[in-house]
């Protein structure tokens, strides 16, 4: 095809994939550096859809955005959401942390909001989701090949199993599995052509071949919900069972390769199982890419088909009843034929955090989430309308832990509402997701491509919640974008879907009760001599718009801008120690609430024996989280290396008040009036071994 019949095209759906596209972009540069954990990685990327949204409702003005009521009640609860998270700073322990997970939450409803009002049109949304499930298939593909030539393998792998691209275990198999979903739905389509139908199979299959590398149990264990529900959200069932099949046996061909690289664990025999893992990976996938292409060839051969309402719902049971068929034979072979025993042995490592080695880490026993989840529920009854405030859990859970472990979240979505901001906050977020949900389904119903790609754009929610409500998800936004983004662009589809009904449309009238859809604001009455005035509404309105877009400046760049002399002062602790408690500084103050200057600062500080700034950068974290044991164990780092083993013996008691099971504490605290009190050496061994 020309690239002036390609321009052809795209052009009717340029206005919608032009500014969509960048926040599919968004995504998979996401994917690609550790799930846009980092604020340095997101914030930026907060920043960016902030410019995006502002041009578009300038460019196309407020009155040309189509919303649906649902719609509309989406975006209000969810933008109440975010201002409730904003005002738990206010209670919160840690104001800091409370921040940066408010404007986490503020950066989703960007996106949610940028891709809610663009005018998709149905071939544009699928040329999205087309993007997105490429893109991550790309990477796949790509991690199959540094799995099959050895290189680096080590940077890949952690305890024998996969934790790249996104540095998390749950969060990698979480990430190719929404690949993987959305890719075999599109690949049913006959209306794509037979290649791209047969690279969409092969790349699902790469994707659920390094899921299977992870072993994630979570993963393991909600894969048949996921499927399920995918099953029933997108339509013509008994198409995308049928491309599953191929994929999902690509996966299971090799299970043994690439369940070995686990048992390797490290050295020499991790780079042989993953080499060995990754060559037979790739060549299924080849082959699955030709024997898809020729089965997609053969399909578009034969004449199209629409069977009917009853034989759809009968082939979309038949297709869920396979599903449970097929995943309880794998129940039954992954427990050796006793289920009920299986469960209870799982029940009882999950309930009593113990761990057992195995050959598969499927089979391990040995969780603390009941733990985070124990804590997790007394903190929401003990503050049950407001919650700790966002991001707040750690400072709660230490010092109530029964574990050795340290989360910083709930992992769980339902427990992260909860926890964190409360009745409230979950009622406004249990709202705007129904309502958001139900935005979509105008579209969802309708028939053909349209009624396929809502569906489809589906997909990354169905996993985003599932999963997500044994892990800690909402912190990725490789994995959050995605699933809100896609679910806006579901219910732009919707408005697009009510408008084309609508009389003033020009389609057929709607009986009483179907949902007409609204503009953002209605038209400004007429003036005099019919030129159109500016009501109060419109000019308050357009006076609120601009306070919130400079107050979204304000609290994301700012925050941005101590972030990035954080990261700078990081790489300079060694080269330049003084240049980086100068950026230090600066990071404190663009950020009154942030308590990280303080952290490393103290560190670099004592490296270099500056024991009275080490202090004072120290003291300036506990007033911002007086909550953090790491902070009053570097106090008393700091006192005891000066000589003042009262202070320090008085800063290492709090410390271990806070977090009792830390066994750094614990040798501080006993030596500082022994014998052999701490040393400047023995302060920065100390202080490394903690961090």
């Amino acid at each position: 095809m020309a690239y002036g019949q390609i321009q052809a095209r795209l052009r009717p759906h340029a206005a919608a994939l032009i500014p969509g596209g960048i926040g599919v972009a968004l995504m998979l540069v996401w994917a690609v550096h550790d799930a846009g954990f980092d604020e340095d990685t997101w914030y930026w990327g907060a920043l960016v859809l902030l410019a995006l949204l502002t041009a578009i409702v300038i460019a196309r003005g407020v009155a040309a955005i189509r919303i649906t009521r649902a719609g509309r009640v989406a975006l209000v609860a969810f933008a109440l959401y975010v201002a409730w998270s904003y005002l738990s700073i206010t209670w919160a322990q840690s104001p800091g942390d409370a921040l940066t997970g408010s404007n986490r939450a503020l950066l989703y409803l960007l996106l949610f909001a940028t891709m809610l009002v663009l005018p998709w049109t149905v071939r544009g949304a699928l040329i999205a989701l087309l993007t997105f499930a490429l893109g991550v298939g790309v990477v796949a593909v790509v991690l199959l090949f540094r799995l099959a030539a050895a290189a680096h393998v080590a940077d890949l792998i952690i305890g024998g199993r996969l934790a790249a691209p996104t540095g998390y275990f749950n969060s990698t198999a979480a990430l190719f599995t929404i690949q993987a979903l959305v890719a075999i739905a599109l690949a049913a389509r006959r209306e794509l052509p037979g290649p791209l139908r047969g690279a969409l199979i092969a790349l699902a299959c790469a994707a659920l071949q390094l899921a299977v590398v992870v072993q994630s149990r979570g993963w393991l264990f909600t894969l048949p919900l996921v499927a399920i529900v995918a099953i029933v959200v997108i339509p013509d069932r008994l198409r995308v069972a049928a491309a599953a099949v191929l994929p999902i046996a690509g996966a299971l061909l090799p299970i043994h390769r690439l369940l070995a690289v686990y048992q390797a664990s490290s050295g020499p025999a991790l780079n042989h199982a993953a080499s060995r893992a990754g060559h037979a990976a790739l060549l299924i996938c080849a082959a699955e890419f030709f024997l898809a292409t020729l089965l997609a060839w053969g399909d578009s051969l034969l004449p199209p088909h629409r069977p009917s309402a009853a034989r759809r719902r009968l082939f979309g049971s038949l297709a869920v009843a396979v599903a449970l068929a097929g995943f309880v034979a794998g129940g039954l072979a992954l427990s050796h034929g006793h289920p009920v025993r299986f469960a209870k042995r799982e029940w009882h490592g999950f309930s009593h955090t113990q761990t057992g080695p195995s050959g598969s880490h499927f089979t391990d026993v040995g969780t603390q989430r009941y733990d985070f989840w124990r804590v997790a529920l007394d903190a929401f009854v003990a503050h049950p309308i407001g919650g700790l405030g966002q991001d707040n859990f750690d400072d709660y859970y230490v010092p109530r832990r029964r574990t050795y472990t340290e989360p910083s979240y709930t992992h769980s979505i339902e427990l992260r509402l909860l926890t964190h901001t409360g009745l409230v906050g979950f009622v406004l977020f249990v709202t705007f997701m129904v309502a958001a949900i139900a935005a979509a389904m105008p579209a969802r119903r309708a028939l053909g491509l349209e009624a396929f790609v809502a569906g489809a754009a589906l997909l990354p929610l169905v996993d985003w919640l599932i999963h997500g409500s044994i892990d800690w998800f909402w912190e990725f936004p490789a994995l959050s974008g995605p699933a809100l983004g896609f679910l806006a662009v579901a219910g732009a589809l919707g408005a697009a879907r009510v408008a084309s009904r609508s009389p003033a449309a020009g389609g057929v009238e709607e009986p009483a009760g179907v949902e007409e859809p609204a503009g953002l604001d209605a038209p400004a009455p007429a003036g005099p001599g019919g030129a159109p005035g500016r009501s109060p509404a419109r000019v308050l309105g357009a006076a609120a718009g601009i306070i919130a877009l400079i107050a979204a400046v304000v609290v994301l760049g700012f925050p941005y801008l101590s972030v990035r002399e954080v990261s700078i002062a990081t790489d300079l602790r060694n080269s330049d120690p003084a240049k980086a408690l100068h950026d230090l500084r600066v990071a404190a103050d663009l950020n009154p609430l942030n308590a990280d200057p303080g952290r490393v600062g103290g560190a670099i500080a004592l490296q270099i024996g500056e024991y009275a700034t080490a202090r004072q950068r120290f003291e300036q974290t506990i007033a911002r989280e007086p909550g953090g044991w790491y902070a009053w164990l570097g106090a008393g780092l700091a006192a005891s290396a000066a000589g003042d083993r009262a202070l320090a013996r008085h800063d290492f008691e709090v410390a271990s008040r806070i977090n009792p099971k830390n066994t750094v504490i614990s040798e501080a605290l006993a030596r500082v009036d022994s014998a052999n009190p701490l040393s400047p050496a023995d302060a920065l061994q100390m202080l490394a071994l903690s961090d």
